[in-house]
């Protein structure tokens, strides 16, 4: 399995969104944890034992953006060396650029293609970055 047992920490909002990620990421041997945002985000991150990716939604409940939860996350020395990709359906022409600009490790824009999200995320576990290319 492409993922196996790969720990992955999910931040989306949107239930059937949070479900078609799982199940892509679960077929290939991940462990999922997930949070919507909120006060308790940092919090599971800290007390989870390894996180290897975190996954990012840009557009969240109450205000917030998946930019806001990458700069708290990256504050956080125990966290800021893992990766992080943005996973949205956001339009790619305004938002990759400006997630590149920010440091993250890649882009991949919604709707997923079941079989080239695993290996998109593999391939920024293996220590490149993602920019929407297909594999």
């Amino acid at each position: 399995m492409l993922l196996k047992d790969k720990r992955v920490f999910v931040v989306e909002d949107d239930p059937s969104n949070l479900a078609v990620i799982s199940s892509i990421l679960k077929n290939n041997g991940a462990y999922i944890s997930y949070d919507q945002w909120g006060d308790t985000t940092l919090d599971k991150l800290r007390d989870m034992t390894r996180v290897d990716i975190i996954l990012l939604d840009l557009m969240l409940p109450g205000g917030g953006s998946g930019y806001d939860v990458f700069e708290a996350i990256r504050v956080v020395p125990e966290l800021a060396d893992i990766p992080i990709v943005v996973v949205t359906a956001s339009d790619p022409d305004i938002e990759m650029s400006k997630a590149r600009d920010k440091g993250l490790n890649g882009y991949i824009s919604k709707p997923l293609n079941r079989l080239q999200f695993p290996k998109q995320i593999a391939a920024v576990l293996n220590g490149e970055e993602v920019w929407g290319e297909l594999y």
